[in-house]
């Protein structure tokens, strides 16, 4: 399985552990990977890719949800953008910035407004991570970069099918009621 469509699937199922829709068209995202990154057809800022394999960092995870945050964690690591469980900004925007022309100013801006964003949620993100072996965060990251480029992506890199235009509109990530 392709790196990129393993982070990428991590990051949408994580999400999908809180958040939930109705619709038919929103359902098993953890197996739609491939088509979740078809949507927007840019390069991710995160050069998921080149992360190392870490399958092996599932082993120590008391849950599935778990083990997936401790296999991006892992991930993230090997790229430069973790230090143990915290984030680490500069390599977010190093990474951001390796782009040339419209999509290098716009990588950059989503990937300063996902920094502040995390910063601003730091307490309780590292509150989450001291009950856990492995940090939320980068499954966080991760999910704020692949909305913010969905928002931002240019008409003639979308594709525009119905699949595509409920996960932009976050249609498929509406929160889940708690009756």
């Amino acid at each position: 399985m392709d790196l990129k469509r393993v982070c990428t699937t991590v990051a949408i199922v994580f999400c999908s552990f809180q958040l939930a829709s109705s619709d038919p068209d929103c359902k098993n995202l953890r197996d739609r990977g491939d088509e979740i990154e078809a949507c927007c057809q840019l390069e991710p800022i995160i050069p998921q890719s080149e992360a190392d394999d870490c399958s092996s960092a599932a082993a120590d995870a008391s849950h599935p949800h778990e083990a997936m945050m401790c296999v991006l964690q892992c991930k993230l690591e090997s790229l430069g953008v973790m230090n143990g469980k915290q984030l680490v900004p500069e390599k977010v925007l190093e990474y951001a910035n390796r782009f040339e022309g419209d999509w290098k100013e716009k990588a950059v801006e989503i990937a300063t407004m996902c920094n502040e964003r995390l910063s601003q949620n730091k307490v309780q993100i590292d509150e989450k991570a001291e009950q856990q072996n492995c940090s939320p965060a980068g499954g966080i990251l991760m999910m704020c970069l692949m909305k913010q480029t969905f928002e931002t992506c240019p008409a003639d890199k979308w594709q525009n099918t119905d699949f595509c235009n409920k996960l932009k509109s976050g249609e498929c990530m509406k929160r889940r009621s708690h009756h």
